[in-house]
């Protein structure tokens, strides 16, 4: 009797440490790149592509209410941040739909503002995804789109937005 209380024990040590183990190979700090190419269509049909680059500062932690869910925030060095939830299993995760406003340089025709400028104007964005983690590099992709604040005739749409992180 005494040995199988053993082995029990033993058993529910070893599984207890794999999940944690597993728990800290993901939860950290990470160094994260942003690109890809948003389209903006106006009213009348016009697009424009515009190519976007960010960086900044990424941490994941559990989120101790719910098994399998991370809390992923984003910190970028131009000053906006971000935070989303992602389910993981295994190697694999995928990021629920979170809302973000961003500012994505624009030349479209507006009445006020010379052809040779480019304004800056600020976009309600939903985006949504999925990744993976090798090693201390995890590598997400995520589709874009919205609408340009106070005109939501003006649409975006990104397809393939990658983020490159690695583990610091």
């Amino acid at each position: 009797m005494k040995r199988n209380l053993l082995f029990l024990a033993l058993s529910v040590l070893l599984l207890c440490a794999s999940c944690d183990r597993e728990e800290r190979r993901l939860t950290g700090d990470y160094s994260y790149k942003l690109s890809g190419e948003v389209a903006l269509t106006d009213a009348g049909g016009q697009t424009t592509h515009h190519l976007v680059h960010r960086n900044g500062q990424m941490n994941i932690r559990k989120d101790k209410s719910q098994k399998a869910i991370y809390i992923i925030t984003m910190n970028e060095m131009a000053g906006g941040a971000y935070t989303m939830k992602a389910e993981v299993h295994g190697d694999s995760l995928r990021i629920d739909p979170y809302s973000f406003s961003s500012n994505i340089l624009s030349t479209m025709d507006l009445p006020s503002i010379g052809q040779d400028e480019t304004p800056s104007l600020v976009y309600q964005i939903t985006a949504f995804g999925g990744g993976i983690l090798n090693e201390d590099i995890l590598i997400i992709r995520e589709a874009w789109t919205g609408y340009q604040s106070g005109n939501s005739t003006v649409r975006v749409y990104g397809p393939e937005m990658t983020i490159i992180a690695e583990k610091n």
